[in-house]
């Protein structure tokens, strides 16, 4: 038993820690270079309203070209024919008892319409993206089925290499964009500034 209150706390402890991100990372390349590109893949979230109800849908949304403008250089990149560009989505619903973020994948209905999920944690969800005629696509269909405060993570997706190149390797910062973050819910009253969080309350 009290192994069992160890094993749980250090899983509390290390959630707390992953939720406490806006943008976690995903890792999953040959380590044979460093990173030599750094790009902005935008994902948008639909409907953004701060409050919906059970049942309702959001859509998750990436539909962007293949070329990238290098964060570094500031040239345009082709980077189609990439290995393992995805990311990993944390699904999180507040205590407001223990004032903290837990994980919540339980609670929601998914419809994947494009990419493919890899693998399922207790803390996330990792998909892979599509591409399709010069373009990178992702779309996924949320579905909360039991009322609450939540939020939805993307990871960013690092050390990302090409089929044909798996030495050259790129980072990708996955922010929602044209997308209300919709933090207010969480008690900021900031600046809006880039992240891949979106907040809403199910009623």
């Amino acid at each position: 038993m009290g192994t069992n209150k160890n094993m749980l706390a250090v899983s509390l402890f290390t959630a707390s820690l992953f939720l406490q991100q806006c943008s976690c990372t995903k890792t999953l390349g040959l380590d044979c270079a460093e990173i030599k590109y750094s790009f902005e893949l935008p994902v948008k979230g639909y409907p953004d309203k701060d409050s919906i109800s059970t049942g309702d849908t959001i859509w998750l949304e990436i539909n962007e070209s293949t070329s990238f403008k290098d964060d570094q250089s500031g040239q345009m990149i082709d980077y189609s024919n990439a290995g393992n560009i995805g990311s990993a989505l944390g699904f999180q619903i507040y205590d407001s008892i223990q004032q903290n973020w837990y994980p919540a994948i339980s609670q929601f209905l998914f419809l994947l319409t494009k990419g493919k999920e890899l693998k399922r944690t207790p803390l996330d969800i990792e998909y892979s993206f599509a591409e399709e005629t010069g373009r990178y696509l992702f779309k996924l269909g949320v579905i909360p089925k039991v009322k609450g405060l939540y939020r939805i993570v993307f990871s960013n997706s690092n050390n990302t290499y090409r089929n044909n190149d798996k030495c050259t390797k790129a980072n990708f910062i996955i922010n929602f964009k044209e997308t209300n973050h919709n933090r207010h819910l969480t008690g900021y009253t900031g600046p809006d500034v880039p992240g891949g969080d979106l907040n809403f309350y199910v009623k």
